[in-house]
């Protein structure tokens, strides 16, 4: 309707913009100096037009190589009636690039990197204000002809390229008949296959494993070798500080291009990506072979080039993409059954559950850990699923690791594991009093992780704006680093005193050098007593250089790394009451990693029973439980684990275990977005194709042609399979009416031949449909979710949260009496803003 409206016409006729702009779906006006020149000779008329234009169709920026000061009309128009334009055009004045807005939604939408842009000027509108979620919610339900408001824009405005997923039963007619008429002659086939695919998961997750730590091996043993070759040629320390040097900057040098040029999403641990996938969010490419096999290489040369990185989170997200990929085989003759989001969401958790499982060689802290951390539609049956998947990753790498590590014989399975602790030999007891003294190491361990993920938090932000997260600069941030903390590792333990030959180094200078596996055994059973003031030295390098490199454009996981420095701290203690306690100075440096690693991440139930696991220590359970606790619940009184904090930063709307308390006193219909596009019961091809057209929507209320009256909602993805595929079975008509019984109609069986639920975009659709059938009907009753969760326009927030959370729903329609369609809340409409607790 803007398109008709007369100030666009009149735009047309002045030459400010021309019929081409305005282009279906994503229409723009641009304006050069040329215009701007007519802006100031006609006045505040032809701006008021330029700027209800610019609301509806394009973004209005003035070319920053203008000198002239904007006409003071300008300013007088930020309080009138245009305010989202007005504030958009004085807060933009003096940027190159152009802001391009989409027409069919009506929305500020920013084009900005997955790691978000700087913070700018909000439209000022007397809607609550909306966190800046940096999501492009393709199902974000509004209509064009709404006014641009401070929370639209705030959802749209930085852009993390990320979707929801819906994993409620989708009750169409349609898919009703294929689960009960086709696939129930072939469930047993489907449960064959799932247990087929679920086994290979396990056992290529463990062959990654196995890869991973072989090579590690090899890489750390070579560099001990060149530096114990100079040592013994007579070279000097400075020969041997570069060699080193340009060892590990040449390793970290690998790391930084599979991340800064070939796939970002590589970077960081991948745990934040898997628990948001897990909770309903895809980041696009998180689980592509791609990004499997930069994060698989990269975190070779990420660890060997010596950063405090440890391999246990990058496992956990190969592990995951190896479970993904397992989605996208067929089961026999079922066309593609493992694409739908349950079965999809089920496989990449045991896929994750996996990775943990062949790190640490835990699989019940796995299954745990894909529990505590993603899942939130565990039943009994998928836990047994995850459990056989972790089960066959540990029982891999026990199998490979064994006589490749410890000349076993092969068939003999040993301990070995990528990280493996080792049991205590020492008597195992503890006095009662020391339980406060384990609490009290769990509430420093919360301190210190509270200031780590603060520090990192900061350093993270300064990165995302001034670093970017891909290019040259993110990659010279890789050399430096690993530059400064490789001198730092190499000259400390040296100007600490001691020894300069590597061979005749003490247990704490050895703990700068050694990987970091190494480093914890040592700590862990080494029954000598370590320096006290170099460990103390070595417990704040380590903690720096951490905080440093998370983050850092290179596969890089913090397990390790947080329980070396913990286990550094704790053996300090353990040593210092260890002429009066009972306890040996080892199992202090086990309560000071699980201290400290607990305070960072927030992890509790899984991290406890993976350090009893890889320890073998099932008698230290009571201690650990109390020191983990006694973390979380100091860290959680400062701020959020390290992994929701980078959530946080990427702007994507996670949801909680647990809706705020503020969202009892909130309701759906001031949460709702009102203006909604809706589809009808029967429609002309042309009129669907043109509200295709109009929005990126992935989810449409259906209603009663004349009225609101709600009857069920339609996904996209099936509008484009049949509109794409449907002529092949008669679904396009000369007329329907609502009142005959369903006519011919796409079998599911057929959308998931063609890739269902992945769909062909608009463009492949829009070709694909012949002019003869543009002024036929579709009847969309067969594929309309009749069922789906509705609220009432009172229903508190609170409960509208856990239905998401809970059911797994992508979008819920609101309505009112007698079923009439109020609104709809989409995920994005649930996140509160942290500082004012307000709806977003």
């Amino acid at each position: 309707h803007q398109l008709t409206h007369p100030t666009t016409l009149s735009l047309w006729q002045s030459g400010l913009a021309g019929p081409s702009s305005f282009l279906p779906g994503l229409c723009r006006v641009r304006l050069s100096h040329k215009c701007w020149a007519q802006v100031k000779v006609h006045g505040q008329r032809i701006q008021r037009a330029i700027l209800t234009a610019c609301c509806a169709v394009g973004a209005m920026q003035p070319p920053s190589e203008v000198e002239e000061p904007v006409p003071r009309e300008h300013s007088r128009l930020q309080h009138s009636s245009f305010p989202a334009a007005a504030t958009l055009l004085a807060s933009r004045r003096m940027f190159k690039d152009p802001v391009e807005l989409p027409v069919a939604t009506g929305k500020f939408q920013e084009r900005a990197e997955v790691h978000g842009a700087g913070e700018r000027q909000e439209p000022n509108t007397s809607r609550p204000r909306r966190a800046e979620l940096s999501s492009s919610f393709d199902d974000v339900e509004d209509g064009n002809d709404a006014e641009p408001t401070r929370a639209a824009t705030a959802a749209k405005r930085n852009h993390a390229g990320c979707e929801s997923m819906g994993y409620d039963l989708h009750e169409s007619p349609q898919f009703v008949e294929y689960a009960t008429v086709f696939a129930k002659h072939k469930g047993k086939v489907k449960g064959f296959w799932r247990w087929i695919y679920l086994c290979t998961a396990g056992i290529a997750t463990g062959l990654v494993a196995v890869m991973i730590q072989f090579l590690l091996h090899h890489a750390f043993a070579l560099q001990s070798e060149l530096q114990d070759s100079l040592t013994e040629k007579g070279q000097s320390l400075a020969m041997r500080y570069f060699a080193w040097m340009g060892v590990r900057v040449a390793l970290a040098s690998v790391a930084g291009i599979l991340v800064c040029y070939v796939q970002p999403l590589a970077g960081g641990s991948g745990i934040p990506e898997i628990k948001c996938y897990l909770n309903g969010v895809d980041l696009p490419g998180v689980l592509a072979p791609r990004t499997l096999a930069a994060k698989a290489i990269g975190i070779v040369f990420s660890v060997a080039s010596g950063l405090p990185c440890g391999k246990e989170g990058p496992m956990i997200h190969s592990g995951a993409a190896v479970g993904s990929l397992m989605t996208k085989l067929n089961a026999g003759s079922l066309p593609g059954p493992f694409r739908q989001t349950q079965e999809a969401r089920d496989m990449t958790a045991a896929g994750a559950a996996a990775g943990v499982a062949a790190a640490f060689g835990a699989p019940i802290g796995g299954v745990l850990f894909a529990v505590e951390e993603g899942a939130s539609h565990m039943n009994p049956r998928i836990l047994v699923r995850t459990f056989v998947c972790a089960s066959l990753a540990t029982l891999t790498v026990r199998f490979f690791l064994g006589p490749m590590e410890s000349n076993l014989s092969w068939g003999s399975l040993g301990t070995e594991v990528p990280v493996e602790f080792g049991r205590f030999s020492q008597e195992r007891r503890y006095h009662i009093w020391e339980l406060l003294v384990f609490a009290l190491m769990g509430v420093a361990g919360g301190l210190f992780g509270a200031a780590f993920n603060q520090l990192n938090h900061r350093l993270s932000r300064w990165r995302m704006r001034h670093v970017g997260p891909r290019g040259h600069r993110r990659f010279l941030e890789v050399l430096l680093v690993t530059a400064v903390i490789t001198t730092a590792n190499f000259w400390v333990p040296l100007a600490m005193g001691g020894a300069t030959d590597r061979k005749q180094f003490s247990s704490a200078q050895l703990l700068f050098l050694e990987s970091g596996n190494d480093g914890i055994r040592q700590l862990f059973h080494n029954s000598e007593p370590f320096d006290t003031s170099m460990l103390l030295v070595f417990s704040v390098v380590h903690f720096v250089e951490a905080c440093w490199t998370y983050g850092l454009g290179v596969p890089s996981g913090l397990f390790v790394p947080s329980l070396l420095a913990g286990a550094s701290l704790g053996r300090i203690v353990g040593q210092l009451t260890e002429h009066f306690a009972v306890t040996l100075p080892g199992p202090y440096a086990l309560i000071g990693a699980t201290a400290f690693l607990s305070g960072m991440a927030r992890i509790t139930i899984s991290l406890a029973v993976i350090l009893m696991e890889t320890t073998g220590e099932a008698e230290w359970c009571l201690p650990i439980f109390i020191t983990v606790m006694a973390a979380k619940w100091t860290g959680d009184k400062f701020n959020k684990g390290l992994y929701d904090i980078h959530i946080g930063l990427k702007k994507v709307p996670l949801l909680e275990h647990f809706p705020e308390k503020d969202m009892l006193s909130i309701t759906a219909k001031t949460v709702m977005e009102k203006c909604v596009k809706v589809l009808e019961p029967k429609m002309k091809v042309r009129d669907l194709v043109k509200v295709l057209a109009g929005c990126q929507h992935n989810g449409f209320p259906v209603v009663v042609p004349g009225s609101r009256h709600f009857v069920g909602l339609v996904q996209r993805n099936a509008v484009h399979h049949v509109l794409m595929y449907g002529k092949e079975y008669n679904v396009f008509h000369a007329a329907i009416s609502v009142h005959d019984e369903y006519g011919p109609l796409m079998p599911f069986e057929a959308m998931a031949k063609n890739g269902y639920p992945q769909c062909p975009s608009f463009a492949e659709v829009h070709a694909a449909i012949q002019l003869e059938d543009l002024d036929k009907e579709i009847d969309l009753r067969p594929y309309m979710n009749c069922g789906c969760y509705t609220v009432e326009e009172n229903t508190v927030m609170a409960r509208c949260f856990m239905l998401f959370r809970t059911m797994g729903l992508r979008h819920l329609p609101v309505v009112g009496e007698d079923r009439q369609l109020q609104g709809i809340i989409t995920r994005k409409d649930l996140i509160l803003d942290e500082d004012g607790m307000q709806p977003v």
